[in-house]
């Protein structure tokens, strides 16, 4: 019996208990039928920092809430498809839209780390009374004569009841710094954003202007002008890791105000030491504090804020993430500390700073709270 015809036999013989299985005519099943999207499409994804190993998930939306996910394709910033989830094989700081049709969504930026510090927890989740932190910006250079007198300023201005109210940042760049040790590409783009045309220069924040003086009372005035004594917009939760190549930030955002908000990390060095600073009259003036060597993602003189996270939400919170090379050998790793600063627009528009945070390598910060 031929084996064919056997086949055709014992599929008659079984009818009756099992049946055959259907002929392929060839035809393809048809496909499930995709959502079509209603208006714009917006892509989020479960989590924007995450460790090396790690896999991030995509939901697509349209302008009514609808999940369209599965209508999407997801591209990177090379614009190549990816799959979603989707688990990075580098670290790094990726990119991401979807496409439906030709709707084009939002972008979403995605930190990969070789090591991901651990944030530590809120201990006061229900409250969002933040203690308010400004940015003192301290342009300045080892051939400036008169800005040792801003060290004792700031050294003084420490001892005071202000000091829990700002960070500091040394950015030694511009027409003074030929030679300085503490001169990097990231101090070079600060100088450029506030144009000094003298220098010792001192910025309180961004845009809100500089102290009347050269003195403790002069730079008290003008913090005090600007903190929210009832705490501030966002409160920044981080914790900072890293070795000779790199430094490794992650930082949660925890918002008491519906805004959108900008968040970037700048890295600072401390304990450099220069014999040749110009008006040194003690040991101290040598020695240059949290100066400026690095900023997460692209900067420029024109923005020093970092990238938009988004609105976030009353009472909501957001993770992050950055990773801060260490470009030069004579960088002293074991010396930085990580200043993350949140920003959100002001009465014109423009990206000010709302609360800092800052901490050293190998630390944790939590949130500070309004005592």
């Amino acid at each position: 019996m031929k084996i064919t015809k056997f086949f055709a036999l014992l599929c008659a013989a079984t009818v009756g208990f099992v049946g055959c299985e259907p002929i392929d005519n060839g035809e393809k099943p048809k496909p499930e039928p995709q959502p079509e999207p209603q208006g714009s499409i917006t892509l989020s994804v479960d989590q924007t920092a995450i460790e090396l190993g790690d896999s991030v998930t995509f939901t697509v939306t349209d302008s009514e809430g609808n999940d369209v996910t599965s209508a999407a394709s997801i591209y990177n910033q090379d614009l190549d498809k990816v799959s979603n989830p989707y688990t990075p094989t580098a670290s790094g700081s990726y990119t991401f839209n979807a496409t439906i049709g030709a709707e084009n969504s939002n972008n979403v930026t995605v930190t990969v780390m070789a090591e991901m510090p651990e944030v530590p927890a809120d201990p006061q989740p229900a409250n969002f009374a933040f203690n308010h932190r400004g940015l003192f910006v301290d342009n300045t250079g080892i051939n400036c004569g008169y800005c040792p007198s801003v060290i004792d300023v700031f050294r003084s201005l420490a001892e005071t009841d202000a000091h829990k109210h700002y960070n500091e940042v040394t950015v030694h760049a511009g027409g003074f710094a030929s030679g300085d040790p503490a001169n990097s590409d990231a101090a070079n783009k600060v100088n450029q954003f506030y144009a000094p045309s003298g220098y010792p220069d001192v910025r309180l924040n961004f845009y809100t202007g500089s102290p009347a003086s050269r003195s403790v009372q002069g730079f008290t005035n003008i913090l005090m002008s600007y903190i929210k004594k009832n705490g501030a917009d966002a409160g920044i939760s981080m914790a900072v890791e890293g070795d000779n190549t790199k430094i490794y930030c992650a930082a949660q955002v925890k918002s008491a105000k519906t805004q959108e908000y900008k968040a970037v990390a700048w890295l600072l060095e401390n304990g450099i030491y220069s014999p040749n600073q110009a008006g040194a009259t003690k040991d101290y003036h040598k020695i240059y504090d949290y100066a400026l060597r690095n900023i997460s993602g692209s900067y420029s003189k024109s923005n020093i804020s970092g990238e938009s996270i988004g609105t976030v939400a009353d009472g909501e919170t957001y993770d992050c993430a950055f990773e801060l090379p260490i470009i030069s050998t004579k960088w002293k790793y074991e010396n930085m500390g990580v200043l993350v600063i949140v920003s959100a627009k002001d009465a014109q528009g423009r990206w000010e700073i709302a609360n800092t945070a800052y901490c050293k390598l190998g630390e944790s910060k939590e949130y500070e709270y309004v005592e």
